[in-house]
């Protein structure tokens, strides 16, 4: 990476680093002003977006976490160890 290419990174970050703040300070006083019928409107459209993306993905929903697996697993090694 080229001196001039480390600059323009360090530039990028600075700039994100500021922007984030920015914005975290802004999100956090809308926040802290809204009201409580603004509050329930934006929290149900933010569960139905989750329930669309959900419903879109019967492929996530249906496929075991391999948790059950894991245990399986884990027991048979302990198991063994004794």
């Amino acid at each position: 990476m080229s001196k001039e290419e480390r600059e323009k990174m360090k530039s990028w970050v600075t700039n994100w680093k500021q922007t984030g703040e920015e914005l975290d300070r802004i999100k956090w006083q809308e926040l802290r002003t809204m009201d409580a019928q603004s509050a329930r409107l934006q929290s149900t459209q933010a569960l139905a977006m989750a329930d669309e993306w959900r419903a879109s993905q019967p492929a996530l929903i249906d496929r075991p976490s391999g948790m059950v697996e894991q245990q399986r697993w884990f027991a048979k090694w302990r198991r063994k160890s004794t």
